[in-house]
Parts: C-alpha cells; sequence; structure tokens
C-alpha cells in the first residue's frame, strides 16, 4: 500500500509542473505576438492556464483572419 501512497502523491507534483511547464510555454507564445496584457490590464504572468489557452485561440485566429484579409 505504500507504494500506491507513494504514486499518489507523485501525481499532483507531475500535473502542477505539466501545468507550469504549459504556462510558460503560452506565456512566451503570446508575448511572441506582443500580448502581455488583457484589456482590462491583468498580465499573462498572473493568468490561469485556462485563461491563457483560451487567449492563445483567439489571437491565433486573429492572426489567421488578418492574413486572410490580405
Amino acid at each position: 500500500m505504500v507504494l500506491g501512497g507513494d504514486f499518489m502523491n507523485l501525481a499532483p507534483t507531475r500535473l502542477r509542473v505539466g501545468v507550469e511547464e504549459r504556462r510558460k510555454y503560452l506565456i512566451h507564445q503570446l508575448w511572441k505576438e506582443d500580448y502581455t496584457e488583457d484589456p482590462v490590464g491583468k498580465k499573462t504572468e498572473d493568468m490561469t492556464l485556462t485563461e491563457l489557452e483560451q487567449i492563445h485561440i483567439n489571437v491565433k485566429c486573429q492572426k489567421a483572419r488578418e492574413l486572410e484579409a490580405r
């Protein structure tokens, strides 16, 4: 049972690491698009993974629409 207990303790740590790595990646991608804060002034570094994912999608879609319009 100790082995199962150890696994349960490691899983959240791995999840947190994965979430933080994804957040950093998205923040970097958004910075490359000159997006550093939302219209209300919330900085990308202070956003949740969910917020960053949605903004990243929106920014990419907007960029695609702009390229399409050319």
